[in-house]
């Protein structure tokens, strides 16, 4: 027979076992409870972060990047009933922007990178508020941007136009803004002596032959390029398919391709472009140092009716679309491409290859005219969203990028 006093020495030493299992329980189930939602918070703020950052990319409005990190973060909220109990118990996310990543300096211009954060979301805990934690609190952060230009670019069109001579990388030779009148390089003929800034030669993108440039110009991107390799030149395609690549992007279909594979740009008419000639005024060549609208020669955007920055205002501020579309399908920022820049004294007469040096980003001024003109008018712009493998580094520099997610100090889970 067991003595009273041992019996009652079990029974303390049950209960503090029993005590130690739900502390062990509940402090398992509510750990799994606030990582759960602590990552359901991450993933809203950088879903927040990649929106702004991505409206500021093209806007340089703080303003209106705020509001779509907040629209966003707002909508990803409301599918979680703990944290949208949260948010409208006055939870809020904050939102920074900084002109450089490292160190991420809020308030500094031009703004270029975004952080959003929230601080002191409390989880309320189940099992173990029994030893006195009734809630745990948590926070995140997300910073995202540009990325460095990119080494590899996707969704490029089928041109190679040419470095001017020893110029320096990001563009060699092009400015920002600068207005090109681009002219195709006839087949026969084509050596290296005869290219230079203001040409273009047709390249071999993902295949061989006029329905592949056509497509390819049209949006077919089939392949990717890389800084320090080489692309194969396209000879024999005369300008038909070029011309009915690129009018897609303006509403206008010829040669069996249509809306439903090629949108056109939301800003397409007549009214959202220039008329810009070259040709007539004697540019054969050489058109990089000015273009002609009427009887005025034009070299930068500013001289333009309608340029990149009348065209950016026509776009919707945010990640959503606000812009009446015209009747039919469009699609947004079509008349934005990215072209790779060669060197083009290493080409020869036929199909040869031409060394990638970098990438230039294009807005397409106009629709181009039929019958064999083959003139391509555009103005360099500073960036464009692109696929593609940055290099390393933060962005902000001229060319083709991504915008991305970057490691925010201070928070482990970004």
């Amino acid at each position: 027979m067991v003595p009273q006093r041992e019996r009652g020495v079990t029974i303390v030493l049950v209960l503090v076992a029993l005590l130690a299992l739900i502390g062990i329980a509940g402090l398992a189930l509510d750990t799994a409870h606030v990582v759960l939602n602590k990552g359901r918070l991450q993933s809203a703020l950088d879903s927040a972060a990649l929106a702004a950052a991505k409206v500021l990319d093209q806007t340089a409005s703080s303003a209106q990047a705020t509001t779509a990190a907040n629209t966003v973060f707002t909508l990803n909220v409301a599918q979680y009933p703990e944290l949208q109990r949260a948010t409208s118990g006055g939870l809020s996310m904050t939102t920074q922007f900084s002109a450089t990543l490292n160190p991420f300096s809020a308030g500094t211009t031009p703004a270029k990178f975004v952080r959003t954060s929230v601080t002191g979301f409390t989880i309320g805990t189940s099992l173990v508020a029994a030893l006195g934690i009734s809630s745990i609190s948590v926070g995140g952060s997300a910073v995202a941007g540009p990325s460095a230009t990119l080494q590899t670019v996707c969704n490029i069109v089928p041109i190679m136009v040419c470095a001017d001579g020893a110029a320096a990388p990001p563009l060699f030779g092009y400015a920002v803004d600068q207005v090109l009148g681009l002219k195709k390089v006839p087949s026969s003929g084509a050596t290296g002596a005869s290219l230079g800034p203001g040409n273009y030669n047709l390249v071999s993108v993902g295949g061989t032959g006029a329905s592949i440039v056509r497509s390819n110009f049209a949006g077919s991107y089939s392949a990717c390029a890389t800084t320090g390799n080489t692309l194969p030149t396209e000879p024999g395609v005369a300008a038909g398919p070029v011309e009915q690549g690129v009018n897609t992007r303006f509403n206008q279909y010829q040669g069996g391709v249509s809306a439903s594979d090629y949108p056109p740009d939301v800003i397409n008419s007549a009214a959202h472009q220039t008329s810009l000639d070259s040709s007539a005024q004697g540019c054969k060549k050489d058109c990089a140092d000015g273009v002609w609208q009427g009887t005025t020669q034009v070299s930068t955007a500013s001289q333009l009716t309608f340029n990149w920055d009348n065209y950016n205002s026509l776009q919707p501020s945010g990640p959503y679309d606000t812009q009446p579309r015209p009747s039919g399908t469009a699609g947004f920022r079509r008349r934005e491409v990215a072209v790779p820049i060669g060197d083009c004294s290493t080409a020869v007469n036929g199909r040869g290859n031409i060394s990638v040096l970098g990438f230039a980003c294009l807005f397409l001024l106009q629709q181009m005219s039929t019958g064999g003109q083959e003139q391509l008018y555009a103005q360099v712009i500073r960036n464009c969203e692109t696929g593609g493998r940055p290099g390393a580094g933060a962005g902000g520099g001229p060319g083709p990028h991504i915008i991305q997610l970057y490691k925010s100090a201070g928070s482990p889970d970004s």
